[in-house]
This record gives structure tokens, sequence and C-alpha cells, in this order.
């Protein structure tokens, strides 16, 4: 079954979302390491379009040794045809399929020679990202893979070696039902560091993102952040890949500092409890209904917008976690009603000085829950709609989704568009160890392909789980790029090209069964059972056990797979905690409660174990575990049952 997956997969790659021109015909690119080829582009300056064809140079070096020159002339020889599919040629154009409809689309063919008529491979895009996609699928064909953002050295990507590289003859075009993919990189929160926020860019490039979501910091000036994006050289490098920008999210403080206003206009702040307080943590959000307040954040809102010309989509959401201020008139007014008075007050200044700029503020979380019930929203405002802590379980388009009622007035009222937050990579919100929520990702796709949804926010966090979360970031990438590919048979394709032929098909299954199950790793956070219990330990028999051993001899893939067992001993380990503690409820009840006590104090010891193992796993550096959480949120979860347990048997409580 599983090799029939992967024929499956790769006949869909063939196909992609075109016509299938595919012939038996092979092109021949690369012989023996030596080849007659070369790459030219006649949109070079165009933005990706350069970038597109040093990729295709990078890496078929990489895999064969051999370097294609760029541009000249090809004369009598083979050639790769590179660009915007609206400066080539008469000729090339005639070669290649239609257009699929859709945005950030491309078109390949592959073209043997035919007598004198050297072969020819023409890869197209609508625009700069539509050809560097071009290029990854071309790639991806030669067995190319990007599974991960490259911040394990240990750990490379999958790229082949081989003397001698052909392609099957075929056309092929794909494009994406999806305007916005914004990939919320976990390095691209807070205070950034260039150099890991530049490898997820790439792997989020290659996973069929076209945007980075960028979160502030909430102590630096917005300016300077801006500017440090461009020291850094991050924004040169979405430049390059004719990426866009989102941002800088919760960003309410730093447009409306209170070190700068509040002492001279305190009435600007919100109110809490009776007193004026900034915006900070157990704070509030500052006075929406004061006229002169928002007119000075409106003038720093377009302050800022004229210094930070690459922002595409410019998203300002209230500072996380604050109440709205509780004065008689925001009260009266309802906080979704004055959000969106501020926010269409920032769209109507910001069409003079940036009238290419959207503009996105949040709803359905935070102080916004509900949709506005008297103003109307701007009919170019766009709203990204947040469900925090949502179990991934099923899709948005399942009757039981409790929150689909408000997801659907908030759709209707976002006149400007709306994009959707999902949290499929978020470590915070969702398990410590993480199933492929392959389920909800088809739910919710169905659900984007009803509705017309046409922007999707992946939201990864903290920073030491990218290695735990990338997967479900990269098959939620190219599923809502291409809607044809199945989220399961990517995911064998992941097991085959990642871990090899020999472990692939075992590995397949085993994320299969995750995946198929995802409830399961919210019951290894919380509230395993016995069934569970041996679910595990039929895994490691059959699939983990088995292929620790087919790649022992390899370096490379025994040390991912070391990865996946790590994890899954964590898993174990933390079932056995749900177990311990159902007995010493069990004893406990039954009045047995000098064995319950007993059976506890092993606990403490048993829980400052597994708190260990999650130490030494954070310790790997692996991107596995995020070590700050360890000793709060994580110890918190592990061991908060212990003292109610205690104080129970020591008051004979049997309830």
């Amino acid at each position: 079954m599983r090799a029939l997956a992967l024929v499956c997969l790769l006949a869909s790659l063939a196909a992609a979302a075109g016509d299938d021109g595919t012939h038996a015909d092979a092109v021949t690119i690369v012989t023996a390491r030596k080849s007659d080829w070369r790459i030219v582009s006649p949109s070079a300056a165009a933005p990706g379009a350069d970038w597109a064809s040093r990729e295709l140079q990078r890496y078929l070096h990489q895999m064969s040794g051999c370097e294609l020159p760029i541009g000249g002339r090809p004369g009598s020889k083979p050639v790769f045809v590179i660009g915007l599919r609206a400066k080539l040629s008469r000729a090339d154009r005639a070669l290649l399929p239609p257009p699929a409809p859709g945005y950030d689309g491309y078109e390949v063919v592959v073209r043997p020679a035919a007598g004198k008529t050297p072969a020819r491979i023409v890869i197209a895009g609508e625009n700069g990202r539509g050809v560097i996609y071009g290029v990854y699928d071309l790639l991806e064909r030669l067995g190319c893979r990007w599974f991960y953002p490259t911040e394990d050295a240990a750990d490379p990507e999958v790229v082949p070696r081989q003397d001698s590289v052909s392609l099957p003859a075929g056309s092929w075009a794909v494009a994406s039902p999806m305007k916005f993919r914004i990939c919320n990189g976990s390095e691209w929160f807070f205070e950034m560091q260039p150099a890991p926020a530049l490898k997820q860019l790439e792997w989020a490039m290659k996973a069929r993102y076209n945007a980075m979501g960028w979160q502030a910091d909430t102590h630096t000036r917005l300016d300077q952040q801006y500017q440090q994006l461009a020291d850094g050289g991050l924004l040169a490098e979405l430049k390059k890949r004719d990426m866009m920008l989102h941002g800088p999210a919760h960003s309410f403080n730093l447009l409306l500092r209170a070190e700068d206003y509040m002492t001279n206009h305190p009435e600007w702040f919100g109110l809490r409890d009776g007193k004026r307080v900034p915006q900070t943590f157990a704070g509030a959000q500052f006075c929406w209904s004061n006229r002169e307040a928002r007119k000075q954040f409106t003038d720093n809102v377009e302050a800022f917008a004229r210094r930070a010309p690459q922002i595409h989509i410019l998203c300002l959401v209230p500072f996380d976690g604050g109440r709205a201020c509780e004065c008689e008139q925001c009260k009266k007014e309802g906080a979704s009603n004055l959000l969106m008075l501020l926010m269409g007050e920032v769209i109507e200044r910001l069409k003079v000085c940036r009238p290419d700029l959207l503009v996105e503020t949040v709803g359905g979380y935070g102080a916004a829950m509900d949709p506005p019930d008297t103003a109307q929203i701007h009919p170019q405002q766009r709203v990204v709609w947040a469900h925090w802590g949502r179990g991934y379980t099923m899709g948005y388009d399942d009757d039981r989704y409790d929150r689909k009622a408000n997801l659907e007035k908030w759709r209707r009222a976002a006149r400007g568009g709306i994009t959707l937050c999902q949290y499929y990579t978020d470590n915070f919100a969702e398990p410590w160890v993480m199933s492929p929520f392959t389920v909800a990702m088809e739910g919710d796709r169905r659900y984007f392909q009803q509705k017309g949804i046409d922007s999707v926010y992946m939201l990864m966090w903290p920073r030491g789980y990218w290695w735990n979360h990338s997967l479900n970031g990269y098959l939620a990438g190219r599923c809502f790029y291409d809607f044809s590919l199945s989220p399961y048979d990517l995911l064998h394709d992941y097991a085959w090209h990642y871990f090899g032929p020999e472990a692939g098909p075992l590995l397949g299954d085993y994320f299969e069964a995750w995946a198929r199950d995802p409830e399961l790793c919210y019951r290894v956070r919380g509230d395993s059972r016995d069934s569970d219990r041996t679910a595990l330990a039929d895994q490691r028999k059959r699939l983990l056990g088995p292929v620790v051993k087919l790649v022992a001899s390899d370096s490379l893939l025994a040390y991912r797979v070391s990865k996946v067992e790590k994890l899954h001993i964590l898993a174990e380990h933390l079932m056995e905690v749900h177990r311990q503690r159902d007995e010493i409820q069990r004893l406990r009840r039954a009045g047995e409660f000098e064995q319950a006590r007993a059976l506890l104090a092993k606990s403490r010891t048993y829980t400052d174990e597994v708190l260990a193992l999650f130490y030494a796993l954070a310790d790997l550096k692996q991107g596995l575990i995020e070590r700050q959480e360890v000793p709060t949120f994580i110890t918190a979860n592990v061991k908060n049952w212990l003292e109610e347990e205690a104080k129970a048997i020591a008051a004979g409580n049997r309830d």
C-alpha cells in the first residue's frame, strides 16, 4: 500500500494541475558529470527570475558535480529558458501549456531534441515567485526535498548525488487558489537573529509560502526593527525571491507608546480597574473611543508605513493578551466597533501615501471576539481570524467545529478578505509530541475551497521546536499551494526521501498512524489510556525498532530516525505519568491511602525524570523541545496534579 501511495504521489507531481503531456522520451541534462546545457533568462532583471536560475544551477551542481553556465547564447546546444511568461519569446510561449488558474503560477515544458533542434526546457512563471516554484518543482522531480530549515548542520537538505541527470519529456502547469500563504516562522518573532531567520525564509519559499510574517518585539521602536530587518539582509533576501512581508502583527503598544504620550495624555490610555494603564501585560488596550488618541495612532502608522516600503500587508493587531479599555464610552460603543472604526481611519489615511498597502487587523481573538454590530467594516479592511488553542482533530468544514459560527460571521463581515491563522506548527498551543495534522488540513482546505478563502497564516512557535513542528509547516505549505496534492501521499513521500527507501515504508506507516488519529497526541499530553500505551508500544516493536536496525549503518539516516525515536520515548514517558496518576486516584477512591501515598512519592521522582528528559532533548538543540518552556509551562503541566492528589490523600478524600 505504501509503495502504491508513493507511486500515486509521483504521478500527481508529474501531472500537476494541468494536462499531463508526459512522454516516454527522456531528456538528459548531465552525463558522467558533464553537460552541454546552459541556463538563460530573458527576464533576469525581474525579481525572482535571477534567483531561480541560480537555484537551478546550485542544486544541479550539488547533485551531479556539473555547474551549468548562466547567460550567453546557446547556439545549437540544449538550454534551460527561465523567466516570466510575458517576457519569453513567442516560440517559447508556444511550447508551454496554458496557465493554470490561480496565483503564483508556473508552466514547465521538457522538450527532447528533434532532428537538428536541440532539447529545451522552459520554466515560466506568472510572477517571480512562480518562476522559482517552477524550478523547485523540476528539482523535486529529480529527487530534491526541503522538509526542514537547515538549522541543524548535521541534517542537510535531501539532494541526491548522481553522475547523470535526466527528466522525462512532458509539460505541466500549476497555480494556487490561495493568494497569500504566510509563514510566520519561529525565528521571525520578537528579537530576531538574521542567520536562523534566513534559513526559515529559504525553507518557507521551498514549501511554497509567498510571504513571511514578522512579529515585532514589544520594546524596540518599529522603525528601528524594520531597519534591523534591512541591516540583517532579510529584506534583500525577500526581494530576491519576490516574497512579500506581512507584519508587524501585535504592535499597538509600539504605535502609541506609553513612554511618549502617557505623561501628557493619560486619557489616551485604557482604563482598567479604575486606573489609566499602559499597553503592557496586565494593562489594557489604549482608549479606542478617544478621537485624539486614534488620530495620534494613525499619524504614527502613516509615518511607519512611509519608512517601511517593503511591507505588503500591514497587519496591525492590539497587543497580545490585553483587555479593551473599560471607560464608559468604550463599553458603550463596543471593542469590535471601535477597533474597526480606528482601522477604517488608518486605511483612509494610507490611501494617499501607500495606496498599494493592504491593511489587516484581528478578528475572533482577544478584545475583538465578535464582529461589529453597529460600525461598518471598511470595504478594504482585511481581517486575520485566529483560534488559538484549537484542537486539530477536525477541519473548519466539520459541523462539530465549535467556533464555526463565529468564523462565518467574520468571513462575511471582512469585505476586504480574511486570513485564517493556523496553529498546526505551534507547540505552545499544540502538544509537545505533534501528530501530522492531515485530517484538519484536508477539512480546512475543503472549507477554503467552498468559501473562497484566499489567505492563510502559519504561526510557528516557540523557537526550540523548529524540527518538531516543521513537518506540519511543510505539509500545509505544499497542500495550500496545490490543492490537488494529498497530505497523506506527501507524508509517505517525506518518509521515503528523508529516511531512505528501506526505512521509508515503515516510517510512512508510523506517521500515518499518528495522522489518522490526531487525538492521540492530545491524549499523550493530557489524558492517555491503556489502549494508547498499547498502541505506542506496538509502534515501537513493529515499526520503530526495525527501522532503527535498518538504518544503523547509515549515520545520517540513523541521526534522523533518532529524532523520531526520542520524541516517541518522550510520549511513552508522558503516558506513564498519566497511568501513575490514574492508579493513585483509583487507590485513593478505594480508601487505600497508604498505598496511594507511597505511589505518589514514586511519581514525584518519576516526573522529575520526565522533566530531565525534556531538558536533555532541549539541550541537544535539534529542534525537538524549547528549553525555556521546561521550567515553566512544561513543568506546570507535568507536575500540576501532584499537590492536588497529596492534599486529597491527606484529607482522606475518596471523591
